[in-house]
């Protein structure tokens, strides 16, 4: 059963993305909420910036927060939702991409967990290894819109 992800929910550490293969759908979101948000999705793709440059998987499209950006510059109170963690794309996250995308075996039909997902750039990695399912986990529902964005940056369908 999918439910849709709407900003409005609570955190809540249920918050899941899962991914199939061969032709399903690559995100089923199972959460509390209602729908994603028109308002939601036009206020990231104002506030971040498509960029893939400056990382270790410039193979990889993402919606991040940048210093071209307004909220990059002002204070962190500012911003309207929660603290974008979802909005960086961290070392870690950038090396275990790497990794994925350099050593495809290591996933290549198998299922895989990012936990604490952001971005999803590991998830989309994992995808685009090989990886026949993807669970991309993150108690933030805004970052489920970071997802979504940069699944269909990556030519991923999100949504069954």
């Amino acid at each position: 059963m999918a439910f849709s992800l709407c900003w409005k929910a609570p955190r809540s550490p249920w918050s899941f993305l899962q991914a199939v293969n061969n032709g399903s759908p690559l995100f089923l979101w199972r959460t509390v909420g209602s729908c994603l948000d028109p308002k939601m999705k036009a206020y990231l793709e104002e506030n971040t910036e498509v960029t893939s440059s400056g990382s270790l998987t410039p193979e990889i499209q993402l919606r991040l927060l940048t210093p071209r950006c307004k909220f990059w510059w002002e204070r962190a109170d500012l911003w309207p939702y929660s603290d974008p963690y979802w909005a960086i794309y961290w070392p870690g996250g950038q090396a275990l991409s790497r990794y994925l995308l350099d050593n495809p075996a290591v996933v290549r039909g198998k299922s895989v967990l990012d936990l604490g997902s952001g971005c999803g750039a590991t998830a989309i990695a994992a995808k685009m290894s090989g990886a026949s399912k993807i669970l991309a986990n993150d108690i933030d529902p805004i970052a489920g819109m970071a997802i979504t964005l940069n699944c269909k940056l990556n030519g991923l369908n999100p949504f069954p």
